[in-house]
């Protein structure tokens, strides 16, 4: 516009003593000019004239408050009309459930944020986002409140994952852009979410959602309490004192969610003791010098699996049966079944299909073939890793149907239960939490089930067990089913059994001294995969070294079974690489897996080749078969837990009875004895079923993620005092008791927390490591020794037994098991051992 045109309509305005102001009010609160086209202009570039007003203040250094007057209103009246929605905002401390915290979801509150306060949502986005420019000539950098360390964080960080990975190789950037703007944007989001929370705080102190989630979840992740103290002056948490409100009401609904499952009788309990270290810098009469405090942990989950209470309603049945019952008839009372019927019921239980469908292969030799078809596609040449998908798993003999456990923490006891009377306090205070009782006992002081005619599933170790059933011999003098703890059934857990099983092997093949000096030996496969650790593995390993052992070396060894045969086949196969440029399809990797399912596995023919002339005979080679006999079965129970084939277990559970008894761990092969007695020949058919389809639970309902009972119980221990026990002051016996039954609500918390935060790529698991190397060089050390091939007259330091065919000659002559003996050491449980068994 001219200047000259300017200066003649601002004289004319002076003319009429009109300022510029009244004419633009008038027209624009004239009703019959609203259609006239230029007010209308005015009107569409009403918000381009604020802007050069603003900024025409600005320039020649002008108050600029009565603008933002202007937007005062409209802010204010967007946070009204956020607490107005207060329900949505609202967390109350003090009436706290678990379904509140496992229902947050961040994403959702900025939804509505977004759609409630659209003009304060905006505001914070262009504040938020304040240096970001746009050009056409320039590309935008999006978002820039991160700093300059997290932008490179972020293009490194491993969040990126296989797909960014090879983005970046085949060198898509726009992919990884793409990735770092969404993880921008979330980032901003959650800024924005966390603002406006902190503005509906300070407005309305019920409106705090937002910072109840952050409380407890610095809670549960042992934050200082200075750091949640200085974050609630902040307003982004809340109070100390609001946070253990919060604890008191979610303890309140676990012990009615508790009481409630326990009514029903429909239950399972598991419990075990462990040892806390409460340090105090300054003993007195309160607070002893002995920092070793023995507690006792506990679950409970339901029964399910369509039992009914009609199924555990036994409880009368099986004392008439008992031989505690002092006044039991005779004739109630069943027979003592020897483990051979107890062989023969399992065989016609579990009957095989006709071998003719399967190449003549045994069950268990079916199962030895597909080892060898899945360690040569995992772990062999890269070639034959594209039959993975070819490859079925084994025949499933009995699965437990699959769904997902609720497993719920009781509360933890200050009992030891490495005494009788510790076992009896554990129970019954069990059964008061679960609301279980004798309700003529005077002492009740809320109103119990009565539980005397059903029985109830107790799940532990064989230590447990063993002080159950020394409590129900001395009580059952009693009178009532009650103080007789009648209604008790013991499960033994079977985490416990897999590591008596690695520690019986550990017994076989390392302990001995003499059995570590041949090349061939498994000392020479640890001296490869742990040089340093050498001295460990001879003494005392523990199940979370062995358990990798019988793993790696078993692959390793298998893998040189492979290479011995196809060279066997052809003499061109010199190693695993040649056969794979040979390009074998599948077939025929069936039929060579079919062939070394028969030779390299110790069986039937083991005592007919030992009864060659020693010039014949290669008795590291005989070792190596029996070995190789030894480790498959352990990898079978470990699958067939995995997997929760209960019939597939039990068949398991025989030949190492066996292998326990010549071992001398005669615990395992009593009680393991006894146990499948009981199940399958002396308790009726519904029990029988409740208990064998609830010795492995799903805690996640995934496939292949069944969990023995007392691998939870294990994992509960190290979440209780280890995860969530506290830190330093707060480290004590009561808050650990305290706290107990919320330390599932913790982790869901964390989650949740984490996945809200955008923290997904923070964890405490480990990556599988690279084992590549480490695999090669022991299987050219296991090419060099050759165990696989015969070589006539090759003799041993030691020669290894069957011991199976031991443990069955012992159990035949009706020798007196020695029950009482110390000798089951190797089954103390540590935290490496849960993670370890958790992860392979």
């Amino acid at each position: 516009m001219d200047i000259s045109k300017t200066i003649c309509v601002l004289e004319y305005f002076k003319a009429q003593d009109l300022t510029i102001s009244e004419f633009l009010i008038h027209i624009l609160s004239e009703d019959s000019l609203y259609h006239d086209p230029l007010v209308q202009d005015l009107s569409h570039n009403a918000a381009t004239l604020l802007l050069v007003l603003m900024r025409h203040n600005m320039k020649y250094d002008r108050h600029s408050d009565s603008f933002l007057g202007l937007l005062k209103p409209q802010l204010r009246s967007d946070v009204e009309n956020l607490i107005s929605h207060g329900e949505e905002w609202q967390f109350g401390a003090s009436s706290a459930q678990a379904q509140q915290l496992e229902e947050f979801q961040l994403d959702q509150m900025a939804e509505k944020m977004a759609m409630i306060s659209p003009h304060l949502w905006g505001l914070l986005d262009t504040l938020l986002s304040a240096t970001q420019k746009s050009s056409s000539n320039h590309q935008s950098t999006y978002f820039t409140t991160l700093n300059k360390e997290k932008e490179q964080y972020w293009e490194q960080a491993d969040e990126i994952g296989l797909e960014g990975i090879i983005e970046i190789i085949s060198g898509d950037v726009s992919a990884q852009q793409q990735r770092l703007a969404a993880h921008r944007h979330a980032v901003l989001t959650i800024k924005k979410v966390v603002i406006i929370s902190i503005i509906m705080q300070s407005t309305n102190q019920k409106t705090n959602a937002l910072a109840s989630m952050i409380g407890i979840f610095l809670h549960s992740c042992k934050a200082p309490e200075k750091v949640i103290e200085g974050l609630a002056r902040l307003g982004i948490s809340i109070s100390l004192n609001a946070i253990h409100n919060a604890v008191t009401s979610l303890l309140a609904e676990s012990a009615n969610c508790i009481c409630a499952l326990g009514q029903t009788l429909l239950v399972n309990y598991a419990y075990d003791n462990f040892d806390v270290n409460i340090q105090t810098s300054v003993p007195t009469v309160q607070r002893s010098a002995t920092t070793l405090k023995h507690l006792t942990s506990g679950l409970i989950f339901p029964l399910e699996h369509g039992v009914t209470l009609e199924d555990m309603k036994c409880s009368e049945q099986l004392w008439r049966q008992s031989h505690l019952n002092l006044y039991a008839n005779p004739s109630h009372i069943p027979p003592t079944w020897s483990w051979k019927d107890i062989i023969n019921h399992l065989r016609v239980l579990h009957s095989e299909v006709d071998p003719i469908t399967h190449n003549s292969l045994s069950r268990r030799e079916r199962f030895v073939f597909w080892k060898f078809l899945h360690d040569l596609c995992y772990y062999g040449p890269t070639y034959f890793s594209q039959f993975r998908n070819a490859i079925d798993k084994p025949e499933t003999i009995e699965q437990i149907p699959l769904i997902k456990t609720k497993i719920t923490p009781v509360r933890s006891m200050e009992f030891s239960n490495s005494t009788v009377s510790g076992n009896i306090s554990t129970i019954k205070n069990l059964m008061d939490q679960g609301g279980i009782g004798d309700p003529e006992d005077p002492d009740n002081v809320y109103e119990v089930i009565d539980g005397t005619p059903y029985v109830i599933l107790f799940h532990g170790d064989l230590g447990t067990g063993d002080r159950i059933i020394s409590l129900q011999t001395r009580r059952s003098a009693e009178v009532t089913p009650w103080e007789r703890f009648q209604y008790v059934i013991f499960i033994p857990g079977l985490f416990h059994v897999k590591m008596a099983c690695a520690n019986a092997l550990h017994r076989i093949f390392i302990q001995p001294t003499v059995a570590r000096q041949d090349d061939t030996s498994l000392m020479y496969d640890i001296g490869k995969l742990w040089p340093k650790e050498t001295g460990i593995y001879a003494s005392n390993p523990g199940f979370r070294r062995m358990h990798q052992l019988i793993l790696h070396s078993g692959i390793c060894r298998r893998l040189d079974c492979w290479a011995v045969e196809v060279c066997r086949l052809n003499k061109d196969h010199k190693t695993l690489e040649d056969f794979a440029a040979s390009k074998p399809s599948i077939e025929q990797l069936r039929i060579i897996a079919d062939d070394l399912a028969r030779r390299y596995v110790a069986d039937f023919r083991m005592p007919r080749l030992r009864r060659q002339p020693k010039s014949q005979r290669d008795q590291q080679h005989e070792n190596a078969l029996l070995l190789n006999k030894y480790f498959l079965l352990y990898e079978e129970l470990s699958y067939a837990m995995n997997e929760g084939d209960i019939g597939r277990v039990e068949t398991c559970l025989v030949p190492w009875i066996f292998i326990f008894r010549a071992t001398g761990k005669h615990k395992y092969a009593y009680y393991m004895t006894q146990f499948l007695a009981n199940i399958h020949i002396n308790y009726p058919e519904g029990l029988r079923k409740a208990i064998r389809y609830h010795m492995l639970v799903n805690p996640t309902g995934k496939p292949g993620k069944f969990r023995a009972v007392d691998w939870c119980v294990e994992l509960n221990n190290l979440y209780t005092k280890e995860v969530y026990g506290g830190e330093s002051s707060n480290n004590t016996v009561g808050r650990i008791i305290k706290e107990s039954p919320l330390v599932h609500v913790y982790r869901n918390t964390k989650n949740i927390m984490e996945q809200n935060l955008t923290l997904t790529h923070l964890t405490s698991a480990h990556g599988d490591p690279d084992m590549t190397k480490t695999f090669a060089d022991l299987i050219n050390h296991i090419a060099t020794s050759a165990p696989h091939k015969i070589k006539p007259g090759r003799d041993t330091t030691y020669e290894i037994s069957d011991y199976i065919d031991k443990g069955r000659d012992i159990m035949s002559t009706g020798n007196t098991m020695d029950i009482d003996g110390n000798n089951e050491d190797g089954t103390t449980v540590k935290p490496d051992d849960i993670i370890s068994d958790m992860l392979y």
